[in-house]
């Protein structure tokens, strides 16, 4: 099965879901770009093989890069 993913946004954070419903999250603060850009431009991305790319903010997040897992 093909892993999907969904990711979200709240004040502090960018969160990534796998579908077998694991979650992490990084803090917006190290990613000052996406920290600063709109909601709208932060829902203009790609899920690339191995992470998340905003071609409009030149952004891009490593899925390994999210290790702080929670359930």
């Amino acid at each position: 099965m093909k892993t999907k993913y969904k990711i979200w946004f709240d004040a502090t954070n960018i969160y990534l879901q796998n579908n077998q419903e694991n979650i992490a999250y990084l803090p917006l603060k190290d990613y000052k770009t996406l920290l600063n850009a709109t909601n709208e431009e932060r829902n203009k991305y790609e899920f690339s093989p191995f992470g998340i790319h905003w071609k409009n903010l030149d952004e891009y997040l490593c899925f390994d890069g999210f290790i702080s897992i929670k359930k």
